[in-house]
């Protein structure tokens, strides 16, 4: 039987972030690996912003459910810092890897 808390760690939004920063760190080197072997086409898109919403939504459902198996009751804004450090998480390191992709690019005008 386990005690229900209303007390949710502080560092669960970190934790999330620090998840989703090293998947959105893989990601983002195999999608430029892949755009180096197979020029990406544009129907290929829909599939890079799947993956991109899975890489913040699973580990925010993998810190909730353990969570609550530890039973640490969690709220909707729980959840809404979760997904905001995790869109913050994984979106710093794919916008570090755009910034030196078009760096690398030679300047065409």
């Amino acid at each position: 039987m386990s005690v229900v808390t209303n007390q949710v760690p502080a560092q669960l939004p970190l934790q999330v972030a620090r998840t989703t920063a090293s998947l959105a760190t893989l990601y983002s080197m195999a999608l430029a690996g892949l755009e180096r072997s197979l020029p990406i086409k544009p129907s290929w898109v829909s599939i890079e912003v799947i993956g991109g919403v899975l890489l913040v939504g699973l580990p925010v459902m993998y810190k909730a459910r353990h969570a609550h198996e530890a039973g640490i009751k969690l709220t909707w804004q729980d959840y809404e810092r979760m997904v905001m450090a995790g869109f913050i998480g994984a979106g710093i390191p794919i916008c570090i890897w755009q910034a030196l992709e078009y760096a690398a690019v030679p300047n065409l005008s």
